[in-house]
């Protein structure tokens, strides 16, 4: 079985566990603790052909920021996921900055860009900054509804499976 670390980064309070649980255990919490350091969760994710791809997701602490690249935690990362706040315009900002940074230090490696909180808006478009990242890495979610969280986490693992990372 191929076995990916997928690093969770994002502002404190974007979602980043709650996408996580409603992945691994399809609920949601409303209820928000923050995470201190990094909590790790396995997930196999199946395949259309062969073998699952088994998923170690590292949600990190969202007061890490940029300098989450400086830690040993994401040493052998595979892919990320950097998620955002449809409601805090700031975080999207955020979202994009880390995007770019991933980008920068892990050059091929695949992420993707959750716009998270979906169901907390009426506005469906897209917050300006997200134009500067590749449209087929941006996903717009809803940990509490489910809304486009396993099918993100397929693509990906698709990705990284294509890759072999």
């Amino acid at each position: 079985m191929l076995t990916a670390k997928v690093m969770l980064l994002g502002d404190m309070g974007v979602g980043k566990t709650s996408i996580m649980y409603r992945l691994v255990h399809d609920r949601f919490d409303g209820q928000y603790m923050t995470t201190l350091g990094v909590e790790v969760l396995g997930y196999d994710v199946p395949a259309d052909k062969g073998e699952p791809t088994r998923l170690v997701l590292w949600d990190t602490d969202g007061d890490f920021g940029e300098r989450v690249f400086e830690t040993v935690y994401v040493m052998g990362a595979s892919a990320a996921i950097i998620v955002s706040d449809i409601t805090r315009p700031r975080t999207v900002t955020h979202m994009v900055d880390l995007a770019r940074s991933f980008e920068s230090k892990f050059p091929g490696r695949p992420y993707k860009a959750l716009v998270n909180k979906i169901d907390l808006t009426k506005d469906s478009g897209s917050p300006g900054e997200i134009r500067d990242l590749a449209p087929s890495s941006v996903n717009f979610v809803s940990a509490k509804t489910g809304t486009g969280i396993a099918e993100t986490f397929a693509a990906l693992a698709e990705t990284i499976r294509r890759r072999q990372l």
